[in-house]
């Protein structure tokens, strides 16, 4: 399906507005975390807390994208819609299963204990658990890269030529499966209390939805804190030597380790996001052969796609 070109002001590095603030980030932190507030205060569940959340995030992002993009070529197109709705419908099957396992595992292992983070105050107890979860993301997300299976599994991800807020749902469910009880699992180990823990997880799930967004603007200095648009697009580059920032949420375990990238000016977003095209990978529109790739007897070395030199 065409793409409509973007305008000459809306070309990577020529954007009049990259400078700006972008708000679009700021309004959704402030939106969920007012919709955050209110179901603690209504004593709402985890689950409402968490799927209020996405909903608000989604719709957000989404009017955003269409009222001032960062680029028109991005916009999701009727294809695009139609692959990340499956891709939604899956992953939410997953999550459901993965949060059964959890559960399991935290009988089992007697989680439900106290622990040393148990008294902690909220105020210190949810920033900690938000970095403490990114922790074993990073790490995963830093192998997967690195190629065999693992990256089958994360390549699905990879597979857009463009970024815009729906495309984050574009992951293999078992890419899930093996995130959510590295993210999660430490946590309840560790004692952190649910509350702290389910808004942890808002945080993390907000970040994700933001940091995929065709929104217009710079974080500034908060690139140093909290991960953004304007980094995550440098993890997505087709070039090797430009996909690093594996931390979405938090950029703390890429500054620590070395994987940080955030280029000053003259350079400021990649040339062109995705994988480079190979004909024994699936099209980015190709649905059926995207979750049964990992599945796939083929197993082309990670050289012939995209990874970090590390």
């Amino acid at each position: 399906m065409y793409r409509p070109q973007h305008s000459a002001r809306l070309r990577a590095g020529n954007n009049p507005q990259r400078n700006a603030l972008n708000w679009a980030h700021l309004g959704a932190l402030v939106l969920v975390a007012s919709w955050a507030a209110l179901a603690l205060l209504a004593g709402w569940s985890s689950f409402v807390l968490l799927l209020g959340g996405l909903l608000l995030a989604l719709t957000w992002f989404a009017l955003c994208e269409w009222r001032s993009p960062h680029r028109l070529d991005w916009r999701a197109q009727r294809r695009d819609r139609k692959r990340d709705a499956l891709f939604m419908l899956a992953l939410v099957a997953a999550d459901a299963l993965v949060d059964v396992l959890i559960r399991v595992l935290v009988m089992l292992l007697n989680a439900q204990a106290d622990g040393p983070a148990a008294s902690l105050p909220l105020w210190i107890a949810v920033p900690a658990a938000a970095l403490l979860g990114e922790f074993g993301d990073y790490w995963l997300h830093r192998l997967e890269h690195r190629g065999g299976w693992l990256w089958r599994v994360h390549f699905v991800h990879h597979r857009p030529s463009v970024l815009n807020v729906t495309n984050n749902f574009t992951t293999h469910p078992l890419d899930l499966v093996l995130r959510k009880p590295l993210h999660i699992l430490p946590l309840w180990l560790l004692g952190f209390e649910p509350t702290a823990i389910a808004l942890a997880a808002l945080f993390s799930q907000t970040q994700s939805f933001a940091t995929h967004a065709n929104t217009r603007g710079t974080l500034g200095w908060l690139n140093y804190l909290i991960g953004s648009a304007e980094l995550h697009r440098w993890h997505h580059s087709v070039k090797l030597d430009e996909a690093l920032n594996f931390g979405t949420a938090l950029p703390l375990w890429d500054q620590l380790f070395g994987t940080f990238r955030l280029p000053r000016a003259g350079h400021v977003e990649p040339g062109a996001v995705g994988v480079p095209a190979s004909a024994e990978q699936p099209g980015e529109h190709d649905s059926l052969a995207l979750l049964t790739y990992p599945l796939s007897p083929l197993m082309p070395s990670r050289q012939q796609q995209v990874a970090p030199n590390e």
